[in-house]
């Protein structure tokens, strides 16, 4: 099997030859391209970033390829002020938001993503995967949801208090958000991702109530997955948040996998994450990035492979991964250990 055909029979909750494994391995990506991670980040060499993807994959050989820059890409986009440090990941600069007050919602306006920006060198990169493996490897499209981006925009601590003082401005700059990330979702699809994942960071216990991340951003993410399909895509999701509502991403999302760090929130183990979710929802995860992927020897990182693959690899439904992304300035040695720790331990017997 090739890694596409892999992921695909995990997705149908069957068993492959062996576990998938595809750490996030998305900006460590930047030291094999031969271009600073800034340089990376800004998307300015989309050229580079897809050669340094393909040559990634040769050293570690993965099964699939994420389109994660990083989450102020689309706030960027839309107006807000991004720092990019030399090696750490680009963020937003808070003390310049762009939405100042809440009044400042109405300023969000619609903006092409195709056009130009960070947005448009996401799309080229799938593009450029696509046609280079697309047809042996797992292309995942990536989008930030509309609350998590209207939040880099106007600070956390502000937004959470806006959506409890400010719901109807929140709710009218969710809906011109949404738009954006539906033809930016589309757009990706087109470009030859077989699933695009949507991070709803905030459907989870860490963050959000149910009701409150339902009321929000329950509809709102329902369109972009409805786009998703109706561009010849499914729908995946990535919530690296504490306690993820698996009920909710089930009824609002309908995804094929979820990645995620921690459990959902209605089990207490992994075994019983297996036992409730596992016939339904594909788990993609879930070693630690910092503790494990990255500070880990070489027995630590074998024996958490060993107890994933434990957990959740019986009778398909699990590609192992990182539960975040592989932090940039990770060895590449430590995502190849974990490629090769899963190909020992990940065979299905027949």
């Amino acid at each position: 099997m090739n890694g596409l055909e892999r992921v695909a029979t995990a997705l149908q909750m069957k068993e492959a030859d062996r576990v998938p494994v595809a750490p996030l391995v998305c900006g460590a990506t930047h030291r094999v391209a031969g271009i600073s991670y800034e340089e990376w980040a800004r998307c300015g060499n989309v050229e580079a970033m897809v050669q340094g993807h393909l040559d990634t994959a040769k050293l570690i050989d993965h099964d699939g390829f994420v389109m994660l820059v990083d989450l102020s890409l689309e706030a960027g986009d839309f107006g807000m002020e991004v720092l990019y440090p030399t090696n750490d990941t680009p963020h937003p600069n808070y003390d310049n938001n762009f939405l100042k007050g809440p009044e400042d919602y109405k300023k969000i306006q619609r903006i092409n993503p195709r056009k130009g920006g960070r947005m448009k060198g996401v799309i080229d990169l799938t593009a450029g995967l696509s046609k280079a493996v697309g047809t042996t490897h797992a292309i995942v499209g990536f989008v930030y949801g509309s609350i998590g981006i209207l939040s880099m925009m106007r600070g956390p601590e502000n937004f959470f208090m806006d959506l409890m003082e400010y719901p109807d401005e929140v709710l009218a700059a969710i809906e011109v958000v949404d738009e954006v990330l539906i033809d930016y979702a589309k757009a990706q699809a087109e470009a030859g991702a077989h699933t695009v994942c949507i991070d709803h960071l905030y459907c989870s216990q860490s963050i959000l109530s149910k009701p409150l991340w339902e009321k929000f951003e329950g509809p709102s993410i329902k369109k972009i997955c409805d786009a998703i399909r109706g561009a010849g895509a499914m729908v995946s999701l990535h919530n690296c948040g504490n306690g993820i509502y698996f009920d909710m991403s089930e009824k609002w999302c309908n995804p094929v996998a979820i990645s995620h760090a921690y459990l959902a929130d209605d089990v207490t183990t992994w075994e019983e994450q297996k036992t409730k979710w596992g016939g339904k929802i594909t788990t993609i995860g879930w070693m630690a990035p910092g503790p494990v992927a990255m500070l880990g020897t070489p027995d630590e990182i074998e024996d958490e492979v060993k107890a994933e693959i434990g957990a959740m690899a019986k009778g398909g439904g699990f590609i192992l991964s990182t539960g975040c992304e592989f932090p940039p300035n990770s060895p590449l040695w430590n995502a190849k250990h974990i490629v090769d720790c899963a190909k020992k331990h990940g065979v299905y017997s027949k």
